[in-house]
């Protein structure tokens, strides 16, 4: 059983005066450690097919299957426990917390989670250190660089220790050097703790650190195959 199961996944959205199909006969499975980057130009959808895999949207017509049971299954109350449990969320603008510190950002999808609140400071410590940004634990967001903020927002994303990681351009606010390393923590994520990999990016660069690229045009599949020449992470990415 695939992770994730797509087949014939269509998505409009319905206007006054007209209507806009974005994705239309989208196919693909994804097993569980995985790393594969969801690529395309502006406008072709990637965004959208994060939003229904991640249970922010909607599809509109198709089939789509988390971990073997089908989106209209789930209850809103299922759906909000597996966003905030089995699914890791970062996204390009960060959406962190500006006069709360690293600690209280990562902490936060623990108020939630049913965890015993003993082990919270134990698990944020844990994910902090793994992304390298345990020196800024009692700094304010707003007082970090773009890369400290991208990693503590990683940091967030795993604290609930989720099945899958969505990357929604996660480089698209920093310079080329800042974003290699925020890719070199997400690949780590996944060849060293195993992690599965979503990642949406409209760059090459960016797309040839997973392990295959489903390239999207005008909102339907034109490629889907491996990367031959998988970028490879320099393991000292938090100096």
């Amino acid at each position: 059983m695939s992770l994730f199961e797509v087949e014939k996944l269509e998505k409009t959205f319905y206007g006054d005066e007209i209507n806009t199909t974005v994705l239309k006969d989208v196919s693909f499975t994804i097993e569980a450690g995985e790393f594969v980057s969801i690529m395309g130009p502006s406008g072709s959808g990637k965004s959208t097919l994060l939003h229904i895999l991640g249970f922010l949207s909607e599809l509109t017509t198709g089939l789509y299957r988390f971990n073997g049971r089908r989106f209209e299954e789930h209850t809103d109350d299922e759906i909000a426990r597996i966003r905030n449990i089995e699914m890791g969320f970062v996204f390009q603008s960060f959406n962190l917390l500006p006069r709360q510190t690293v600690f209280e950002n990562v902490q936060l999808p623990l108020l939630y989670s049913g965890r015993p609140e003993q082990e919270w400071k134990k698990r944020v410590e844990e994910v902090v250190e793994i992304v390298g940004m345990s020196h800024r634990l009692g700094y304010e967001t707003n007082k970090l660089s773009g890369g400290e903020k991208q990693r503590t927002a990683i940091a967030r994303a795993l604290v609930n220790e989720p099945k899958v990681i969505f990357a929604d351009e996660p480089t698209g606010n920093l310079d080329s050097k800042t974003g290699q390393a925020v890719m070199q923590t997400l690949q780590r994520l996944h060849d060293e703790l195993g992690h599965t990999v979503i990642l949406i990016t409209h760059e090459t660069f960016t797309a040839e650190h997973a392990d295959r690229m489903i390239y999207l045009v005008d909102g339907a599949i034109e490629s889907d195959k491996p990367i031959l020449n998988r970028r490879n992470a320099n393991k000292d990415f938090t100096k």
